[in-house]
């Protein structure tokens, strides 16, 4: 009888934690997976006692087996051979009939790295637990969506009788680290056919775990995994320590029987002692049927939320006039506040904020917008870099920004530390822009269905490679892009380029329009700001005699002649205002909108 038909008869019973439980007994100079190639007889004795707890189906000690703990390709398999070893020793030497399932981590990415090596190096480890004769495989606490299609996927692919189990962790709030829900997974992972069992392990407690699941309906019925922590962790004397005793923990689960759970097991913390609990309280019981709750006739749901005016503005075709306010360094808002108030009775549609351009502290650029529409109800738009702030800080300020009325953001990933802080300051760097535009979808189908945060992305068109700067931009506008904000555009060449990539894409494009305010400024972008493209022709436009007049006048005339230039391609015109001249800014938006 397979793992499939064991699962009609009766709630399946999984191991519980092997890390945790590796470090409690054997201490934590090596790690678990470590002790695969030193130690297997300390990892057959977990496993062969979590046998005798009860347990029907084990993992095998290959959770963290990947480039980070084994850089080597051959070391990676020497682990996953002797893993895979000390698991059929355990089930040999119990004389009992249990399933063993390969284990596999999410793999972290940093933000450079792409997805299609991650691809291949999960792929690698599949194969290789192929080739040990391993058909059931479980990728647990996973942290986002787009990895179970291709890897279910691939397990299918390679061997059809493949088992394929998918486990996410959910923090409290119910939401994974990369901001997916759990009824957005339980949505999307019904959907799957290549994935035969989904559910959740770690992140939580069974107390926790159960309150999120009694929330949820499924649109079909499916086959349900649920492995929580034993409570949460605390650090006593240089070890992590767990809340829950066995018995409340099997309380606790027991109480989901009734919300239809297929198979229980534990994660971080559980113990053969957990497990058996657990094993006392399931007692052999049938899986009990879920709640199963009927789609529409489109299987869509369907938002009445209105869009912001800014983004109405651009859907209509219309062009949208973005003026970027430098945050002063010093708590003196006179500039900004002065300049805050001209554009609002200018008409301006949106005023922009920087996040601490050229990783030089600045006064938060969230809060300023918050700031700014209370002064005047101008909308404004704070820049969102990635830099600073990690994932909980990046959700908690996009939630208190909502609750302020704003819901226009420009994603960036933010300027890196400069060479003089690196070791006294630390960039953060979670994720890129696009990762965390991927968020803000998950968000805005979660938390904001009915007042949603629109958001645009920087673009830099500069670059040989023009295709990479297109792959770029849809990789972006897949996760939710609505516009590009670019850098400043100077040259023929500059607006030439921005007229292919807005053929080649079909994005709505804010031209940035930064006036040269003196002969020295436009000397000074020509060679000192990387990105810039301030050629000898436009230098000569200016002369170090000026006046401030007639400099400024060559700015305006300036500015203009590119919005001429541009005028097919742009949907709008992104302003930079050169040392508080928000007077010359005025001018210039004026002057556009009186050439339209």
């Amino acid at each position: 009888m397979g793992l499939l038909d064991k699962i009609k008869d009766h709630i399946l019973l999984m191991d519980g934690a092997m890390g945790t439980y590796y470090n409690q007994q054997y201490g934590t100079e090596l790690e678990a997976e470590e002790a695969n190639l030193v130690h297997p007889e300390e990892i057959t004795a977990i496993h062969k006692a979590y046998i005798e707890a009860g347990a029907e189906l084990i993992r095998t000690n290959t959770f963290a087996v990947n480039h980070l703990m084994f850089p080597k390709r051959e070391e990676c398999k020497r682990a996953i051979h002797a893993a895979i070893a000390c698991a059929r020793q355990a089930v040999a030497e119990s004389g009992r009939e249990v399933e063993i399932a390969a284990s596999i981590g999410p793999i972290r990415q940093t933000v450079t790295e792409d997805d299609e090596n991650t691809i291949k190096e999960y792929q690698f480890l599949i194969n290789s637990m192929l080739a040990e004769g391993i058909r059931i495989f479980v990728f647990e606490t996973m942290l986002e969506l787009k990895w179970v299609q291709p890897l279910s996927e691939y397990c299918k692919s390679q061997c059809e009788e493949s088992v394929v189990i998918v486990q996410f962790s959910l923090n409290p709030s119910g939401y994974t680290q990369y901001g997916f829900g759990m009824k957005e997974i339980i949505d999307k992972l019904c959907q799957m056919e290549t994935v035969d069992i989904f559910g959740f392990n770690c992140g939580v407690g069974a107390a926790h775990l159960r309150k999120l699941l009694e929330k949820q309906t499924f649109p079909k019925e499916c086959i349900l995994s649920v492995l929580p922590n034993a409570g949460y962790q605390q650090e006593l004397r240089g070890r992590m320590h767990y809340g829950d005793d066995p018995e409340y923990y099997a309380k606790q689960m027991e109480r989901m029987i009734p919300l239809g759970i297929n198979i229980a097991g534990g994660c971080c913390g559980t113990t053969p002692e957990h497990i058996a609990a657990l094993k006392k309280v399931l007692g052999g019981q049938a899986p009990q049927p879920k709640e199963v709750v009927e789609e529409n006739a489109d299987g869509e749901s369907v938002s009445n939320a209105a869009p912001t005016d800014f983004i109405s503005k651009l859907e209509r075709g219309e062009k949208v006039f973005v003026v970027e306010l430098d945050a002063p360094f010093d708590a003196q808002m006179d500039k900004f506040s002065k300049g805050v108030y001209a554009l609002k009775e200018n008409g301006v549609d949106m005023i922009t904020v920087s996040d601490s351009p050229l990783a030089r502290s600045r006064a938060d650029a969230a809060l300023l917008a918050v700031y700014a529409k209370r002064l005047t109800d101008i909308s404004v738009m704070p820049h969102v870099a990635m830099r600073d702030r990690n994932l909980i800080g990046l959700r908690s300020e996009i939630l208190g920004v909502h609750a302020n009325g704003i819901r226009d953001f420009l994603v960036i990933t933010g300027d890196p530390v400069g060479p003089d802080n690196r070791g006294k300051i630390t960039g953060v760097f979670d994720v890129n822009s696009i990762r965390f535009m991927e968020y803000l979808q998950h968000m805005n189908e979660e938390i904001f269905p009915d007042q949603p945060v629109y958001y645009g992305g920087a673009l830099n068109y500069a670059g040989n490679n023009i295709r990479a700067i297109v792959g770029r931009m849809r990789k972006k506008m897949e996760a939710g892009c609505a516009y590009f904000l670019t850098q400043p555009i100077f040259s023929e060449e500059d607006v030439q380029r921005v007229i292919e990539l807005k053929e080649m894409t079909g994005a709505k494009i804010i031209c940035g329009l930064m006036p040269l305010v003196s002969y020295r400024n436009a000397l000074f972008m020509k060679n000192e700001m990387p990105g810039i493209h301030v050629n000898d022709e436009i230098l000569n436009r200016y002369d170090p005699e000026m006046s401030r007049e007639e400099a400024e006048d060559t700015a305006v005339a300036l500015c203009l002649d590119i919005a001429e230039a541009l005028r097919g391609a742009a949907d709008g015109f992104y302003l930079m205002t050169p040392f508080h001249r928000v007077g010359l800014v005025n001018r210039i938006i004026n002057a556009i909108k009186q050439g339209e």
